[in-house]
Order: structure tokens, then C-alpha cells, then sequence
């Protein structure tokens, strides 16, 4: 019926057909392994440097507060008054010509939503003047 001859050859290919399954699952395996460990070191690299960069702006943000506080000091003693309250700049100008300036923080910019005594306080020439940019809903608001 069967040949040994033929038996034999039938073995082999079955065994180079199991065995070429089982390298191909295998290699497969290996490389989602590496791309896996590969992903993992990318991650934690960044993850690193998110760290660093979080202790660098939290010391940026000390500095600054020191900043803000040293000038609020140094204007309070020329009688300027500076109050900070969340994303609302109020400055009181108690040393003579009393204006007060009260100013919204949108974002990066400063829009100034009220002003009262609009004397220019002593400290502004016409060439130091700050810019001030307003919004259409500033700009409303106190047109009407």
C-alpha cells in the first residue's frame, strides 16, 4: 500500500510544515517583544523628561513669585498698592493723585476691564507708558 520511501517523505513535510508554523509564531513573538521593550524605553525616557521639566518650571514659578512679591513690596513703599487675586490685578495710588486701575487676565494677555481717575500715575513718562490691549467686550462694556 504505502511505500516506506513515501511514508518517510510524507513525515518530513508534515514535521517542515509544523515546524515552519511554530518558527513563524516564534519570530513573530520575538519581534512584537522587542517593538514592545522598544515602546516601554520611549515611554519612560519621556516620561523622564516630563519629570525634569516639571521641576524646572516649578522652580521658574518660585522665582517669579519671589519676583511679583519683591515688586509688590517695592511699589507698596511708593505707594502704590498692588493686589493680586487670582486673574485680577487691582493697583491703588494712595501716595497722591489716588487712580485706580483694576485689570482681568485673559490668558497671555492683560485686558483692562475698569478704570477709574484716569490720571496717569507719576512713575509713566509718555514714552514708558504700558500697552494695553482691549477686547471687544472690554471695549463695550465700558462704551455704554
Amino acid at each position: 500500500m504505502f511505500e516506506p520511501l513515501s511514508l518517510l517523505n510524507l513525515l518530513i513535510t508534515i514535521g517542515l510544515v509544523i515546524g515552519g508554523v511554530v518558527a513563524y509564531y516564534h519570530g513573530f513573538t520575538r519581534t512584537a517583544n522587542e517593538v514592545q521593550e522598544r515602546v516601554i524605553n520611549a515611554l519612560q525616557s519621556e516620561i523622564q523628561t516630563l519629570h525634569d521639566r516639571i521641576a524646572t518650571l516649578e522652580q521658574e514659578n518660585a522665582r517669579l513669585n519671589y519676583i511679583v512679591t519683591t515688586l509688590c513690596s517695592a511699589l507698596k513703599q511708593l505707594g502704590i498698592h498692588v493686589t493680586i487675586d487670582g486673574d485680577t490685578v487691582s493697583i491703588h495710588d494712595h501716595s497722591g493723585n489716588g487712580s485706580f486701575h483694576h485689570t482681568r487676565i485673559y490668558g497671555a494677555e492683560a485686558v483692562v476691564s475698569q478704570e477709574q481717575n484716569e490720571q496717569k500715575p507719576r512713575a509713566f513718562t509718555a514714552e514708558h507708558k504700558p500697552v494695553r490691549r482691549r477686547s471687544k467686550k472690554a471695549t463695550t462694556s465700558q462704551e455704554a
